[in-house]
C-alpha cells in the first residue's frame, strides 16, 4: 500500500467522526431501544476502528486480549440479538424483524474486529513488545507473514466489499418524496433533523464497511 500512515490518519478521521455521529445518537429522546441498541454497536466499532488505525499513539498502547475481549462480548451480543428466534407479535427479545439483519452485520464487523486484533498481537509476538498495536502503517510493514489466513481475510474482504456496494445501491434507489421528506425528518432544529436523518444510519454502515475492508486489505 502506497502511503499508510496518510491512509492510517485518513481512517482514523473518518472512523472517528463516523463513530462520535453514531454517540451522539444515542441522546435522542425519540429513539427507540432498538434503535439505540444498534446506534451503541456502531460507535463501538467506528471508535474501535479509528483506535485501531491510528498510526502513532492510542492504537498501540491498547493490548490485543483487550480488543478481543471488547469486540468479542460485542459480537456475542450482536449475534445473539440477529439469531434469537421470533416471538408471536414479531419481535425478537424487543428487537423489530428489520433490525435483526443490522445485528447480524454488526455480529460480523465485531467478529472481524477480533480476527484483526489477533493478527495484529502475533506479529506484535514477532516483531517485539513496543510494536503491540502498530496501526496501519505496521500492519503494511508486517504483511509478510502476519496478515492473518488469506481465506478469511478474502471472506471478510467480500463480505464488506459487497455490503458497501449494496447499501450504497440501496441509497440511491430510495426516492426522496416532494418536499425533501416528511414527519419529524422536517421538524424540530437542524441538530434534531440531522440526527434524526433515516438514512444516515445506513450511511454510516456503508462507511464503516469501506473502512473494515481497507483495514483487512492493509493487512
Amino acid at each position: 500500500m502506497h502511503g499508510p500512515a496518510a491512509v492510517g490518519w485518513l481512517l482514523t478521521g473518518l472512523m472517528g467522526a463516523t463513530g462520535l455521529y453514531c454517540l451522539v445518537r444515542l441522546v435522542r429522546r425519540t429513539a427507540s431501544r432498538a434503535e439505540r441498541e444498534l446506534d451503541a454497536s456502531e460507535a463501538l466499532k467506528g471508535l474501535g476502528m479509528a483506535a485501531m488505525a491510528l498510526p502513532l499513539g492510542t492504537g498501540r498502547q491498547v493490548p490485543p486480549a483487550v480488543w478481543v475481549v471488547l469486540f468479542g462480548l460485542a459480537a456475542l451480543w450482536s449475534l445473539g440479538a440477529g439469531l434469537l428466534p421470533m416471538t408471536g407479535s414479531g419481535t425478537s427479545s424487543g428487537h423489530p424483524p428489520g433490525h435483526r439483519g443490522h445485528h447480524l452485520y454488526h455480529g460480523v464487523g465485531h467478529l472481524a474486529m477480533v480476527y484483526m486484533a489477533l493478527v495484529m498481537g502475533t506479529g506484535a509476538g514477532t516483531t517485539g513488545a513496543g510494536a503491540a498495536m502498530p496501526g496501519m502503517a505496521g500492519m503494511a510493514d508486517q504483511a509478510a507473514g502476519t496478515g492473518g489466513s488469506p481465506a478469511v481475510t478474502g471472506a471478510l474482504l467480500v463480505f464488506f466489499g459487497g455490503y458497501a456496494v449494496l447499501a450504497g445501491a440501496r441509497m440511491i434507489a430510495v426516492p426522496v418524496p416532494a418536499g425533501g421528506g416528511t414527519g419529524t425528518a422536517r421538524r424540530g432544529s437542524v441538530a434534531n433533523r440531522l440526527l434524526g436523518a433515516p438514512e444516515l444510519p445506513q450511511a454510516c454502515r456503508m462507511v464503516l464497511g469501506l473502512g473494515m475492508f481497507t483495514m483487512l486489505l492493509a493487512m
